[in-house]
């Protein structure tokens, strides 16, 4: 099974119209592998932070093949090979990891981000993005294989997979092959990008950072200030989760110049964060998390702080 996703956007910030209209559909497709294809605009959900791990020998492989299977059939349709990017195989990683946990085939399982918030969240600055995802009972690297044929045979006007396999918009491409045993299925996601974002091994660091304060304002508003920095990519201002109380508020990218962390860390001068929030009436424990774009072990609790609004 798989569906696929494309966006063109004139920034990572401004969504604007999708690249093609929104158009779901679904067929089956031979050895058991169900397809659907839905092209669709940006949302805004709530997140809690998910740990990503490494890929096994095995999952390594079977994706290298799967980037191999594509360029082969960019190349019979004359265009360029896509390149391999670091930041959207991470940025794949964590969404096979979501879809195992939840056994769920989607681009946006409840709590995540949608599949462009995560590509901006690895690190890179997109303009065109577009994601294809699937799953078959094979565990293997035919199987692996047999989910890229099925997406690239697809006719239209149910063709997403392959139009964003043979796109001319995006340059990149990340894949990552999750086998998991819990479900008995291969996860297979492929983010797909006009630019590389962050070079070089992303080694799997956690950030680290400081939860400063959290000050109450009027009308129930609280402003909460505090730096975060990952190893993995010390130049790029992290996202930061944000609970009340256990609750999840949301996922807050609100950079904040903080020369004094850049030099202590050799970051970027936009590490901090100053966030401001609207809460209920009362006394609230709110806890920031910074958000891992590498594969790390998790985002870590930078700290919790009670305030009154």
């Amino acid at each position: 099974m798989s569906c696929s996703q494309v966006v063109a956007l004139t920034s990572p910030a401004r969504p604007a119209r999708p690249v093609r209209p929104a158009r779901p559909s679904r067929r089956l497709a031979p050895a058991g592998l169900a397809l659907a294809a839905a092209l669709a605009c940006l949302a805004t959900l709530l997140v809690r932070p998910v740990a990503a791990s490494a890929a096994t020998t095995a999952e390594t492989a079977a994706a290298t093949s799967v980037l191999r299977m594509l360029n082969a059939e960019r190349a019979a349709n004359h265009l360029p090979a896509l390149g391999a990017s670091v930041a959207l195989t991470s940025s794949a990683r964590r969404h096979n990891l979501a879809m195992a946990a939840a056994n769920q085939l989607s681009h946006q399982l409840p709590g995540e981000p949608v599949f462009t918030t995560r590509i901006s969240q690895a690190g890179v600055a997109w303009h065109s993005a577009a994601e294809n995802v699937g799953w078959t009972t094979d565990r293997s690297t035919a199987g692996a294989n047999g989910l890229q044929a099925a997406m690239y045979g697809e006719k239209p006007p149910n063709d997403g997979h392959r139009r964003n396999i043979l796109s001319t918009s995006v340059r990149y491409v990340g894949i990552d092959v999750l086998i998991d045993a819990r479900t008995g299925k291969l996860w297979l996601t492929e983010d797909f990008a006009d630019v590389q974002g962050p070079v070089g091994s992303l080694a799997g660091h956690n950030p680290s950072g400081y939860f400063d304060s959290a000050v109450a304002l009027t009308n129930h508003q609280v402003r909460l200030r505090g730096w975060a920095v990952d190893p993995d990519n010390r130049l790029l201002s992290l996202a930061i989760a944000v609970y009340y109380d256990g609750r999840p508020l949301g996922w807050f990218k609100e950079p904040a110049l903080r020369p004094d962390v850049a030099l202590a860390k050799s970051a970027g001068r936009y590490s901090g964060f100053d966030i401001t929030v609207t809460l209920p009436a009362g006394v609230h424990s709110v806890c920031t998390y910074a958000i891992n774009v590498g594969l790390g072990t998790g985002n870590p609790k930078l700290g919790c702080r009670t305030v009154r609004t």
